[in-house]
Protein backbone atom coordinates (compact mmCIF):
# COMPACT_ATOMS: atom_id res chain seq x y z
CA UNK A 1 0.00 0.00 0.00
CA UNK A 2 1.27 3.05 -1.25
CA UNK A 3 1.32 6.30 0.88
CA UNK A 4 -1.23 7.94 -0.68
CA UNK A 5 -3.69 4.90 0.06
CA UNK A 6 -2.59 4.94 3.47
CA UNK A 7 -3.85 8.57 4.13
CA UNK A 8 -6.95 7.96 2.09
CA UNK A 9 -7.91 5.12 3.90
CA UNK A 10 -7.14 6.82 7.86
CA UNK A 11 -9.08 9.92 6.54
CA UNK A 12 -12.09 7.56 4.89
CA UNK A 13 -11.89 5.96 8.38
CA UNK A 14 -11.33 8.68 10.53
CA UNK A 15 -14.10 10.85 8.56
CA UNK A 16 -17.01 7.63 9.41
CA UNK A 17 -15.84 7.53 12.75
CA UNK A 18 -16.63 11.63 13.02
CA UNK A 19 -19.79 11.15 11.29
CA UNK A 20 -20.89 7.99 13.09
CA UNK A 21 -20.57 9.68 16.69
CA UNK A 22 -22.51 12.79 15.58
CA UNK A 23 -24.77 10.73 14.36
CA UNK A 24 -24.87 8.51 17.58
CA UNK A 25 -24.91 12.10 19.40
CA UNK A 26 -28.15 13.45 17.75
CA UNK A 27 -29.56 10.09 18.25
CA UNK A 28 -28.71 10.05 22.14
CA UNK A 29 -30.14 13.96 22.29
CA UNK A 30 -33.10 13.29 20.72
CA UNK A 31 -33.65 10.20 22.78
CA UNK A 32 -33.18 12.19 25.85
CA UNK A 33 -35.65 15.10 24.38
CA UNK A 34 -38.23 12.85 23.83
CA UNK A 35 -38.22 10.71 27.49
CA UNK A 36 -37.58 14.34 28.96
CA UNK A 37 -40.78 15.45 27.20
CA UNK A 38 -43.10 12.13 27.95
CA UNK A 39 -41.96 12.56 31.77
CA UNK A 40 -43.47 16.36 31.66
CA UNK A 41 -46.61 15.56 30.30
CA UNK A 42 -47.29 12.55 32.43
CA UNK A 43 -46.47 15.19 35.76
CA UNK A 44 -48.28 18.08 34.08
CA UNK A 45 -51.77 15.11 33.67
CA UNK A 46 -50.96 14.41 37.38
CA UNK A 47 -50.67 18.36 37.75
CA UNK A 48 -53.98 18.59 36.00
CA UNK A 49 -55.60 15.79 37.89
CA UNK A 50 -54.74 17.93 41.53
CA UNK A 51 -56.14 20.61 40.05
CA UNK A 52 -59.49 19.16 39.30
CA UNK A 53 -60.04 17.32 42.31
CA UNK A 54 -59.04 20.97 44.43
CA UNK A 55 -61.11 23.07 41.70
CA UNK A 56 -64.08 20.22 42.73
CA UNK A 57 -63.91 20.94 46.39
CA UNK A 58 -63.47 24.52 45.80
CA UNK A 59 -66.67 24.76 43.91
CA UNK A 60 -68.73 22.36 46.22
CA UNK A 61 -67.63 25.05 49.20
CA UNK A 62 -68.33 28.00 47.34
CA UNK A 63 -72.25 26.39 46.42
CA UNK A 64 -72.67 25.88 50.30
CA UNK A 65 -71.85 28.73 50.92
CA UNK A 66 -73.95 30.23 48.83
CA UNK A 67 -76.71 27.91 49.96
CA UNK A 68 -75.82 29.13 53.96
CA UNK A 69 -75.89 32.73 52.63
CA UNK A 70 -79.49 31.94 50.65
CA UNK A 71 -80.57 30.57 54.35
CA UNK A 72 -79.00 33.26 56.41
CA UNK A 73 -76.97 30.99 58.21
CA UNK A 74 -74.14 33.81 59.46
CA UNK A 75 -72.43 30.93 60.87
CA UNK A 76 -71.20 30.39 56.54
CA UNK A 77 -67.40 30.36 56.09
CA UNK A 78 -65.08 29.62 52.93
CA UNK A 79 -61.98 28.46 53.27
CA UNK A 80 -60.78 28.12 49.74
CA UNK A 81 -56.92 28.95 48.69
CA UNK A 82 -55.98 29.49 45.43
CA UNK A 83 -52.31 29.00 45.89
CA UNK A 84 -52.74 25.61 46.40
CA UNK A 85 -53.42 25.14 42.45
CA UNK A 86 -50.40 23.68 40.92
CA UNK A 87 -48.81 25.39 37.86
CA UNK A 88 -45.14 24.01 38.26
CA UNK A 89 -45.81 21.84 34.98
CA UNK A 90 -47.92 24.00 33.51
CA UNK A 91 -45.19 26.36 33.55
CA UNK A 92 -42.49 24.13 32.18
CA UNK A 93 -44.93 22.84 29.46
CA UNK A 94 -45.02 26.06 28.35
CA UNK A 95 -41.37 27.31 28.56
CA UNK A 96 -40.46 24.10 26.70
CA UNK A 97 -42.52 24.89 23.79
CA UNK A 98 -44.45 21.68 23.82
CA UNK A 99 -47.46 23.95 24.26
CA UNK A 100 -48.07 24.86 20.87
CA UNK A 101 -48.01 20.92 20.14
CA UNK A 102 -51.24 20.29 21.47
CA UNK A 103 -53.34 23.63 21.80
CA UNK A 104 -54.84 26.10 19.81
CA UNK A 105 -53.81 29.85 20.42
CA UNK A 106 -57.48 30.20 22.00
CA UNK A 107 -57.00 27.02 24.25
CA UNK A 108 -53.97 29.11 25.40
CA UNK A 109 -55.47 32.08 26.24
CA UNK A 110 -58.60 30.20 27.87
CA UNK A 111 -55.32 28.10 29.85
CA UNK A 112 -53.60 31.57 30.91
CA UNK A 113 -57.02 33.36 32.20
CA UNK A 114 -57.67 31.09 34.23
CA UNK A 115 -54.60 30.40 35.75
CA UNK A 116 -54.23 33.90 36.49
CA UNK A 117 -57.75 34.95 37.49
CA UNK A 118 -57.69 32.52 40.53
CA UNK A 119 -55.41 34.26 42.53
CA UNK A 120 -55.18 35.61 46.42
CA UNK A 121 -57.20 39.32 44.83
CA UNK A 122 -60.47 36.91 44.26
CA UNK A 123 -60.17 34.94 46.76
CA UNK A 124 -59.78 37.55 49.30
CA UNK A 125 -62.29 40.01 47.52
CA UNK A 126 -65.11 36.70 48.38
CA UNK A 127 -63.93 36.04 51.60
CA UNK A 128 -63.40 39.90 52.62
CA UNK A 129 -67.69 40.14 51.42
CA UNK A 130 -68.91 36.95 53.07
CA UNK A 131 -67.53 38.76 56.21
CA UNK A 132 -69.13 42.02 55.83
CA UNK A 133 -72.04 40.43 55.22
CA UNK A 134 -72.01 38.66 58.46
CA UNK A 135 -71.57 41.95 60.38
CA UNK A 136 -74.19 43.23 57.64
CA UNK A 137 -72.49 45.85 56.19
CA UNK A 138 -73.14 44.58 52.77
CA UNK A 139 -76.54 43.06 51.48
CA UNK A 140 -77.50 39.84 50.75
CA UNK A 141 -77.36 40.61 46.82
CA UNK A 142 -74.35 41.67 46.75
CA UNK A 143 -72.60 38.65 48.37
CA UNK A 144 -75.04 36.47 45.95
CA UNK A 145 -73.42 38.10 42.97
CA UNK A 146 -69.93 37.94 44.12
CA UNK A 147 -69.95 34.29 45.32
CA UNK A 148 -71.76 33.25 42.27
CA UNK A 149 -69.12 34.96 40.04
CA UNK A 150 -66.80 33.03 41.78
CA UNK A 151 -68.27 29.93 41.56
CA UNK A 152 -68.38 30.24 37.94
CA UNK A 153 -64.80 31.00 37.56
CA UNK A 154 -64.38 28.07 39.33
CA UNK A 155 -66.65 25.95 37.77
CA UNK A 156 -64.43 27.11 34.01
CA UNK A 157 -61.45 26.15 35.27
CA UNK A 158 -62.32 22.56 36.19
CA UNK A 159 -64.13 22.36 32.98
CA UNK A 160 -61.07 23.98 30.99
CA UNK A 161 -58.69 21.77 33.29
CA UNK A 162 -60.79 18.86 32.00
CA UNK A 163 -60.26 19.60 28.40
CA UNK A 164 -57.01 20.37 28.81
CA UNK A 165 -55.95 16.67 29.97
CA UNK A 166 -58.44 15.14 26.97
CA UNK A 167 -55.92 17.13 24.77
CA UNK A 168 -52.70 16.78 25.94
CA UNK A 169 -52.36 13.00 25.28
CA UNK A 170 -48.85 11.48 26.49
Amino acid sequence: MTFQEQVVATLIGTSGGFIGSILLFWIKQFAEKRNKDKTLIRNLHYEIEYNIHLLTGYETQLTECIEGVGADSKQTYLGIDYSFIARHFSIQFYREGLISKFLHPEDMKSWNGFLSTLGEGSQEYVKDILEKWRKSEVEKEDVFKALKHERDQVKFAREMSEYLKQKIKP
